[in-house]
């Protein structure tokens, strides 16, 4: 254990942001709000796993590669029960949406310019970084607002916990792919390599509140409302 303090440091960005940006969590949305953030989130986590794969690149570490295969990207994709893209697709056809406009959907403006972000942390940054750039973003809004976006979607659709399996299998499972990451920057990231890591982190989270805003502001267009 190296003992940067990183893990710290990272979660207290964590909470700014989550301070910041809960709209998202707290809207009220109709079928047609439902359906844009089905859209754009599930753009997101298509991205995300290109995301994993760039850091998987760049790591030298054997022990750190393993972890973000196994539990980033087999975990989240490698099966139709447990990938949350499947989930969430599902989700999105109980809304209404036909499948290929979930596969298809274009990206908004302010969802291209996050993945652009989140594509140079990533892919042209040192692990560290990209690692940094994605723990934070498997621990916004853990737990609590999750639970309350979870609880405004069954309260404004109708829907029940099983439709809603998304929401409540990230829940659970970033709490450990969050808590796994945190470890392994805490014990491989030098002392030199934390201040840049810390700041990627912080990039990555500005790129999450665009990002989450973007789909609120269209949510709100669609009819979406705030208690």
């Amino acid at each position: 254990m190296i003992g940067t303090g990183l893990a710290h440091r990272l979660d207290t960005l964590v909470e700014r942001y989550n301070q910041e940006a809960d709209t998202i969590y707290r809207l009220l949305p109709t079928i047609e709000a439902g359906q844009l953030y089905v859209q754009q989130w599930g753009v997101f986590t298509r991205h995300s796993r290109r995301c994993w794969a760039w850091v998987v690149g760049n790591c030298p570490v054997l022990e750190i590669r393993r972890f973000i295969t196994k539990e980033n990207l087999y975990e989240e994709e490698g099966e139709d029960e447990t990938s949350h893209y499947e989930v969430l697709a599902r989700l999105g056809v109980k809304l209404g949406l036909p499948r290929e406009e979930i596969d298809d959907a274009v990206p908004s403006p302010t969802t291209q310019l996050a993945m652009l972000a989140w594509e140079t942390l990533t892919k042209n940054r040192s692990w560290p970084e990209g690692l940094a750039a994605k723990a934070v973003l498997e621990r916004v809004g853990f737990p609590n607002l999750r639970r309350i976006r979870r609880r405004q979607w069954e309260r404004a659709l109708g829907l029940s916990e099983a439709d809603l399996g998304f929401f409540t299998t990230h829940i659970t499972v970033d709490e450990l792919h969050g808590s796994g990451a945190y470890d392994l920057l805490e014990r491989y990231v030098p002392a030199s390599e934390a201040g840049a890591a810390v700041a990627a982190a912080d990039a990555s989270l500005h790129a999450m509140a665009l990002f989450t805003n973007g789909i609120a502001a269209g949510m709100k267009t669609r009819g979406a409302t705030l208690e």
